[in-house]
C-alpha cells in the first residue's frame, strides 16, 4: 500500500463509478408495472413481447397488463410467462436461470420474482454480494473468471461473487458463493458487512440494474481458496494499487474495484461519504 493515498483511490473510485452508473440507451424504454417503474427494455424487444401476448402493452412505455399487477403472484407468474415467451423466439436460452428477487428501487421491498436471465433483458433490479478479501499480508485476494463464460469469461473478480436468489438472505448467499466459488466456510474466514451500491449501465444481454452488498473479508492464516463449481480458472494476490488499475484497464471486474476502493478508504482511516454509498442501511450524505 506504499503507493496508495486517499486521493489516489478515490480518483480511482470515481472513474469505476462513472463506469457502473450509465444512462439508458436512447433505443430502449421503461418497463412500468402500474404506477412503478421496474426495469428498460429495448424497443424491439418491447414490440416483441406486447406482440405475443396480452400480458404487456407497448404506449410510451413497456406496460404489464393491470391483471397482472395486483400481487406479487402475478407479477411473478408475468415474469415467468415472459422468459417462456423469449425463450421461444430464441431471445433466451432454454435454462432462463433460477427465480431472483426483483425490487422496483433499492428502497423498495420485494416486486416480484423473475429468472435470472430475463432480468438483463428487462432490465429488472437484483441483489448481488461480493466479498472484496484480503490475506494476512493486506494483499487483495481475487478469482479469475473461467475462460469461456458467458459474461466476462477470463476476467478477475472478488474472491466470492453472485446473484441472490429468491427468497433468500443475503448473508446466506454470501457463504453459498463462499463455498462453492472459494471452498471456504465460515470459520476460515473474518467477514464484516460494509459499503452496498447500485450499478446501471447497459451490457451485451440488455441493461443491468443491481443493488450490490459489498461485505469485507480477511483470510485466516493457512487458508487457501480452492474452487468447487467449475466457475474459476485460478486465483492470485494483488496489491492494492495494482487491483485498482486492473479494474481501470478492465482486467477486473468494475464492481470488484468499487469493492477495494471502498474497504481501502476505511484503511486509509478516511470513508467515502455521498449519498450513493449505504453503510448498514444508513444513507451517507
Amino acid at each position: 500500500m506504499s503507493e496508495l493515498n486517499a486521493r489516489s483511490v478515490f480518483e480511482t473510485y470515481e472513474v469505476l463509478k462513472d463506469r457502473i452508473n450509465q444512462p439508458i440507451p436512447s433505443d430502449y424504454v421503461r418497463f412500468c408495472a402500474g404506477k412503478e417503474i421496474i426495469g428498460c427494455v429495448k424497443k424491439t424487444l418491447a414490440m416483441t413481447l406486447a406482440g405475443a401476448t396480452s400480458d404487456f402493452r407497448l404506449m410510451d412505455k413497456l406496460y404489464l397488463a393491470e391483471e397482472n399487477c395486483r400481487t406479487m403472484t402475478s407479477r411473478t407468474a408475468a415474469m415467468q410467462k415472459a422468459a417462456r415467451i423469449l425463450t421461444e423466439l430464441g431471445e433466451l436460452p432454454e435454462d432462463s436461470g433460477e427465480l431472483v428477487d426483483v425490487r422496483a428501487t433499492v428502497y423498495d421491498d420485494v416486486f416480484c420474482q423473475a429468472p435470472r436471465l430475463l432480468c438483463r433483458k428487462l432490465g429488472l433490479m437484483t441483489t448481488s454480494i461480493r466479498l472484496t478479501a484480503y490475506d494476512k499480508n493486506g494483499q487483495v485476494v481475487l478469482a479469475r473468471r473461467r475462460p469461456g463464460k458467458p459474461i466476462a469469461g477470463g476476467v478477475w473478480d472478488s474472491l466470492a461473487a453472485g446473484l441472490v436468489k429468491a427468497s433468500e438472505e443475503p448473508e446466506h448467499a454470501l457463504y453459498r458463493e463462499l463455498f462453492e466459488e472459494a471452498g471456504l466456510s465460515a470459520d476460515e474466514v473474518d467477514i464484516k458487512e460494509s459499503a452496498r451500491f447500485v450499478q446501471e449501465l447497459p451490457v451485451p444481454e440488455g441493461y443491468l440494474r443491481e443493488v450490490v452488498k459489498n461485505y469485507e473479508g480477511r483470510l485466516k492464516d493457512g487458508v487457501n481458496p480452492v474452487n468447487r463449481d467449475g466457475e474459476v480458472s485460478e486465483f492470485g494476490a494483488f496489491d492494492r494499487h495494482e487491483a485498482l488499475r486492473m479494474a481501470e484497464q478492465e482486467k477486473l471486474m468494475y464492481a470488484a474495484g468499487i469493492g477495494i476502493a471502498e474497504t481501502t478508504m476505511i484503511h486509509l482511516g478516511q470513508r467515502i461519504e455521498e449519498k450513493w454509498l449505504h453503510y448498514k442501511g444508513q444513507v451517507i450524505i
